[in-house]
Formats: structure tokens, sequence, C-alpha cells
């Protein structure tokens, strides 16, 4: 971890996104107090908890295997935190029966985890969190385990949750298509570091670090050499072609001369020219996949190898030549970091 810092707002929606092991597990585990932080510290609704023990710090946490008492029943599973708080039997039947209706699980209170699906065992880890009525909702990875239609199904299961109780919600995960439906900002980090921090179409239409650029979506890169710069407009020369582009963070200085990453995300491409003139590039077609709404067309051009998503009703064949168009402010420089 180095110097990892984020703010989160009073019922949002954050989640921690990046690849395997670059801290956003070790983030989350210092927030709920199952580890101890080097230095720095965890500030909770105005408090500082950095010290305090997980059970003080009014947090509830969903793990990735759901961390269920097998010899539980599914009511003795939610029940048991606010039974450790002592509360009154009257007060926990009422809570849980209110929880049980509120993840859609009434009726299946008398059963034991080993009776459920998947997505039942889910929504009992997450209504065991919910019970206790935390200020700050804590999800590791908690759909990592289910399968591709019951994750999408979970994942809008939970926006409606966190929608309806408004509850500080924590999220973390490697997924980058759970992170972009389900935050309202994400923080991206890697190798223990947050890179970027913005809401999920910032970071995907505009972002400022190439790590970012890279990492979510699907993206073509071109190494080029900058030849004017014109404020946040670029000209390029990439392998003998020239482009125009943006600069991608305008703080970044560039000068003629320096060497940089050209990015493009495929579905930019256009096969119609565009209004006031655009870049126009062509490659041979290589591969075409179908994926329902677009075509993947992968092209070998003077610029390397190309990605691009073309309508699903545009006949292409391997070898054929296709030329498309790119808006400048479509394509994105990033300084050459070496």
């Amino acid at each position: 971890m180095d110097r990892v810092s984020a703010r989160v707002e009073r019922g949002e929606f954050f989640t921690f996104l990046g690849p395997s092991g670059c801290g956003k597990t070790t983030t989350l585990r210092i927030i709920a107090g199952l580890e101890l932080p080097d230095s720095g510290r965890v500030i909770i609704d105005g408090e500082d908890v950095t010290y305090l023990p997980p059970y003080k710090r009014d947090t509830a946490m969903v793990f990735q295997n759901y961390a269920l008492w097998p010899h539980m029943t599914v009511f003795e599973n939610i029940a048991y935190g606010l039974k450790v708080r002592k509360l009154p039997k009257e007060e926990i039947r009422r809570r849980v029966k209110e929880v049980l209706e509120l993840v859609r699980l009434e009726g299946l209170e008398s059963r034991y985890p080993t009776q459920l699906s998947g997505g039942q065992q889910q929504r009992v880890a997450l209504a065991r969190a919910l019970v206790v009525q935390p200020k700050v909702l804590l999800l590791d990875e908690p759909l990592s385990n289910l399968d591709a239609k019951l994750r999408v199904e979970m994942r809008e299961e939970l926006k409606r949750l966190q929608r309806k109780l408004r509850i500080t919600t924590i999220y973390v995960t490697h997924d980058q298509d759970e992170a972009m439906a389900l935050s309202d900002r994400i923080a991206v980090m890697n190798l223990g570091r947050v890179v970027e921090v913005g809401k999920p179409d910032e970071l995907y239409r505009r972002p400022r670090s190439f790590f970012v650029a890279t990492f979510i979506g699907r993206s073509n890169v071109l190494k080029c050499r900058a030849m004017e710069v014109r404020g946040e407009e670029i000209i390029l020369e990439c392998s003998g072609v020239r482009l125009v582009a943006t600069a991608a963070d305008t703080s970044t200085r560039l000068s003629p001369g320096d060497m940089v990453y050209a990015v493009f995300r495929p579905h930019s491409a256009r096969l119609d020219p565009l209004p006031g003139g655009a870049n126009e590039l062509s490659g041979t077609v290589s591969l075409v996949s179908y994926a329902g709404e677009h075509l993947e067309v992968r092209l070998e051009s003077p610029v390397g190898k190309l990605l691009v998503y073309l309508p699903p009703d545009f006949r292409v064949s391997v070898g054929d030549v296709v030329k498309f168009y790119l808006s400048w402010d479509d394509v994105l420089v990033y300084p050459v970091v070496e």
C-alpha cells in the first residue's frame, strides 16, 4: 500500500477497482478493522476509528465466500450479530423478518446454508450485514462465486437495495462491468496506489491516466510522436500516418518531438466521414467475430494491429480492406513514461 487516500460521501456507492494484488482488499480490511495501517487514519462519520476493534466501528462486511455458519439456519445466521449485541428477542425477530423481506428470502428462514443456492447464500450474507444497520456496508467481491447470469441478477439486486436504503457502501472488485454498473464513483488501483478516482462515465470516456485508459474497457494503443501542440489539440505522427488527437489530461505538458501513446476505443470507429474532417485510418481484416450488438473486427494496418466495432449487419470478410474515421477528441494522448 502506498499512501492510499479516498473520501466516500454519505449514501454513496464507492468501488475500489483494480487487478489482483493491487491492494484493494487490504484497503477494505483496514476500513473494517481487520488490518492495522502502518500510518494514516480511518475516519467514519467524523470519528477516528483507526484503532477501534471491528465490532465498535459500526460497519458490516460481506466476504467473498459469504462465511455463513453451516450449523445455523438462515434465521440464526442473520440474527447472530443482533444476539451478540444482546438485543431483545422480539426486536431480533422483527429485524430479521424485515431484512428477509428486503432481500426476498421470506419462507427460507429454517433452511441451512447447504440447502440454498449460491445466489440465496449471497442474499443471506447480505441480510446478515444489513440487519445490524451499519453506517458503512463493506463488500469484498461478493458476486465472484456466482455464474454469469446470476451475477448480473444479483448486481441489479445490490443496486436496488443500496438505492432503497441509501446506505454508504464500499465495494471491492476486479470486474469492470460490476464496477461500472454499480458505482457512483470508482477508485482505480494499481500496485498499491489509487491511480484515479471518478464517475464511471468519466473514467471510461475521458480517463486522465494511461493505466485507466487501458485497464477499463477495450482500447487501441498507438505509439506516436507529437509534431505540433495547439493547446488540447495535438498533431501526431504514427508510423507515417498523421493523426489529430486531444490531451487526456490538460495539466500534462507536451512538446513537439515527445513520444506519446494515442488511445482510442473500438466503438469510436465510424464508417462514414465525420463533418468538419476527421482522422482516417484503414486496415486489412484479419478476424471477424459476431458479438450481438456489433462485429468485432481485427485489422492489420500501417500503425499496427487494431480492433474496431462495426454494425452487426455490415458485410465484411477476412482479407477485405476497411476504411474508418475517428473524431480528434476520441483519440486521447498520454506521455510515454520511460
